[in-house]
């Protein structure tokens, strides 16, 4: 006899059989901060001009436009550069003998400004206006944009119906950008068209090359100048004198991929139908997907209830990876930029020095050495290329102190004051740093005395933060503390006193001229003997030191306030009610915005004080960026989330967020012989981990709960304590 089918069971392994398919795909689908879809934000939110909206893969970048399925400017492959450049396709449909134009955004500027070009508005009905794609959906993620266009038009009874979606990228392995075009016919007829590369600009520059940089039209796809060219490549394979031709059938959909290549004429133009532009651009993706793999498994991956945290946490980690350059054109194998300039600067860097020493220590020491070769004591812009201009910040030397501080926290290595940079060491550098503050900076009263150049601080427009400035002294005084210690760790026991001394002297003096026991704040002191009071966050850097006396804390602390220092998004780099120097302009450090390191350095600063309430109160301010900006950019205005053009869109600094959260809300400190770890909670993170942390070779995690928070090793739990209380590691 043959036995019944059990139906209920068989109902049941085929439910459970879908269960395990669906969680299985579900598992696959699940993205995190390691993926470039992580970071996914649709254009329309971004506060962001096209200029300030970057496509990078560390060699170089370029800017899509808004408004435009392939249109993109802005260039920048050093040391080819062509800010100016715009380019887009056009369609000529063959049916009609319509132009489609797609630059609409250059149309759209040209209209406004001065009224050279057509009204958009007006485009594709009123007579004689152009015929244009209409745009759709657009969404950035790093390395990607990704565009929807729409054309739908009747001419003379004739129809053009098509719609198109467009990928693009940038090449890390050559000076190209890549677009991926997909184009459906939604007609009862053939689509016939020529697809018509458009290039305009006035320059094309080879930086260092000789020649001119004047543009002309070389043929449908190159332009070029003496020095630079630009040329149009595509998988399309047959071409005319006017671009490349298409044909694509009713109700079919086909996919053009194209390649834009910037390079030296010498060095030979690339042919214009290529098959393997697809594989190049899946390489470009590729790497992209590489090195946000690479950062996410290098620092400590934080998760939390409160999910602004958290996506905050990743976009500082993203802004910091985005400023890493690895062109062979570099003066280092890994320069890491302040940003979208191409330059190196200790003080930008020494914001995020910790977040570089546990990514890659190497390159953070090897920054530390090209500083020293590059800046001389008298340089600070060091580029792409090399140092320029003589123009000197004076916070060169405390911003080397904590990239050496950083360096030697995660990898215990004393050894790289005996490295070498232009034939002079790294401890001989630090101590010619001294010896340049006590000799050449230096007043009667034994104050440091910058002179009357506000430039050599910080750049704030109106006078006054001059001469004796109070963070120049006190930071002096943290480096001759250090400098001490340092001493000793070599057994140069004399020089450590002398430092050690030199330090006690100069706190007794600044205490003596240039505290303001009324105002709780340290006053600027002039050559005359008069005093002034110049309300900027910079003095907050002082919360860092360790010799700061608590009640002269308490009351910097205080200023900490709603309306004085504190706005929207963060602290006001001058404070409100210094009227005489508060500058909505130059708002990184003159008043109305501030600049991308200073929140997180102030609330790590503030968590590591005691300062908890406060800390948290700081960070979320700038936590609210996230919702405007996809990377953090350099002055963002504090009353409105907006980047003014004249400064950067990216900012390496943002990486003192992430630090912030690391070394303040985490309260992760690490010493030399031990791991001290005291944590903070607050009622709107709720819950929250934080793992990955390593020290010494060891890998450590915390817990942060409502009541109480949990240190793990390897997984296994080592303690769980009250906040307040801490937990030693050795």
């Amino acid at each position: 006899m043959i036995p019944k089918p059990n139906t209920k069971r068989i109902c049941l392994l085929l439910f459970l059989a879908c269960c395990i398919q669906v969680l299985t795909v579900q598992a696959q689908n699940v993205i995190t901060p390691e993926d470039p879809e992580y970071y996914v934000m649709d254009r329309e939110d971004m506060s962001f001009d096209d200029e300030q909206v970057i496509l990078f893969n560390h060699r170089g970048f370029v800017s899509p436009r808004q408004y435009s399925v392939t249109q993109f400017t802005n260039v920048w492959f050093l040391p080819i550069g062509a800010p100016r450049y715009e380019f887009n396709l056009n369609f000529f449909d063959k049916g009609t003998g319509r132009l489609i134009e797609d630059d609409v955004p250059t149309k759209w500027k040209s209209w406004i400004d001065d009224g050279g070009s057509y009204d958009p508005l007006g485009s594709n009905f009123r007579p004689n206006s152009p015929s244009i794609m209409v745009t759709q959906d657009e969404k950035w993620q790093p390395n990607q944009y990704e565009r929807t266009a729409t054309f739908h038009k009747e001419y003379n009874k004739k129809w053009v119906s098509f719609s198109a979606k467009s990928w693009m990228n940038v090449s890390f392995d050559d000076d190209e950008v890549f677009i991926k075009l997909t184009l459906t016919n939604r007609n009862s007829k053939d689509l016939e068209m020529t697809v018509i590369p458009n290039q305009v600009a006035e320059i094309l520059e080879c930086h260092f090359k000789k020649g001119s940089t004047k543009v002309d039209s070389l043929d449908a796809f190159t332009i070029g100048s003496e020095v630079a060219h630009a040329r149009v490549s595509s998988s399309i394979q047959k071409t005319s004198d006017n671009g490349f031709e298409i044909s694509i059938a009713p109700g079919n959909t086909e996919t053009y991929y194209f390649a834009i290549k910037f390079y030296e004429p010498q060095n030979g133009a690339p042919v214009i139908s290529q098959s393997d532009i697809k594989e190049r651009m899946k390489r470009a993706d590729k790497k992209t997907r590489e090195m946000l793999s690479w950062a996410y498994d290098k620092l400590p991956k934080l998760t939390s209830s409160n999910k602004q945290l958290e996506e905050y946490y990743y976009r500082c980690m993203l802004s910091v990876l985005m400023s890493r350059y690895e062109n062979p054109n570099f003066i280092s194998d890994v320069f890491w930029a302040v940003g979208t300039w191409p330059y190196t600067i200790s003080w930008d860097t020494s914001y995020t020095s910790d977040v570089i020493a546990m990514l890659d220590p190497e390159s953070l020491k090897s920054a530390i050495l090209t500083d020293f070769e590059q800046v001389q004591l008298k340089r600070t812009y060091v580029g792409w290329n090399g140092a320029h201009w003589d123009i000197l910040y004076i916070q060169e030397p405390f911003a080397l102190q904590l990239m050496i501080e950083a360096y030697i926290r995660h990898t215990g290595d004393y050894s790289i004051f005996n490295e070498k940079a232009a034939g002079v060491t790294v401890w001989e550098w630090m101590q010619r740093w001294v010896d340049e503050l006590q000799t050449n900076y230096t007043n009667e009263l034994g104050l440091i005395d910058v002179g009357y150049n506000t430039e050599k601080i910080i750049e704030i427009r109106t006078d006054g933060y001059n001469h004796a400035v109070p963070i120049t002294n006190t930071l002096t005084i943290d480096l001759l503390y250090t400098m001490s210690d340092w001493a000793k760790k070599r057994n140069e026991k004399k020089l450590g006193q002398t430092y050690f001394k030199d330090a006690e002297k100069l706190k007794g003096l600044v205490n003596k001229y240039m505290w303001n026991e009324e105002l709780g704040w340290f006053d600027n002191y002039y050559p005359d003997g008069s005093k002034g009071t110049i309300w900027t966050y910079h003095l907050f850097d002082l919360l860092g030191t360790d010799f700061l006396p608590d009640h002269q804390a308490y009351r910097l602390v205080s200023h900490l306030q709603e309306g004085e220092f504190l706005g929207k998004y963060g602290v006001y780099s001058i404070a409100r009610r210094d009227s005489v120097h508060w500058d909505l302009i130059d708002s990184d450090w003159g008043g109305g915005g501030q600049y991308a390191g200073m929140p997180g350095r102030i609330s790590r600063n503030l968590y590591q004080k005691g300062f908890a309430g406060k800390g948290w109160d700081v960070l979320k301010r700038n936590i609210r960026y996230i919702d405007h900006f996809p990377y953090l950019p350099q002055n963002p205005r504090i009353d409105t989330a907006e980047q003014d053009r004249s400064s950067m869109p990216l900012q390496i600094s943002a990486g003192a967020g992430m630090e912030a959260i690391v070394f303040g809300t985490f309260g992760v400190n690490m010493g030399e012989k031990e791991l001290t770890i005291k944590p903070f909670n607050h009622e709107d993170i709720g819950e929250a981990t934080l793992t990955d942390i390593r020290w010494k070779g060891r890998t450590f995690g915390i817990q942060l709960t409502r009541k109480s928070f949990s240190v793990y090793e390897g997984g296994k739990l080592i303690a769980t304590e009250f906040y307040g209380e801490e937990v030693v590691i050795q």
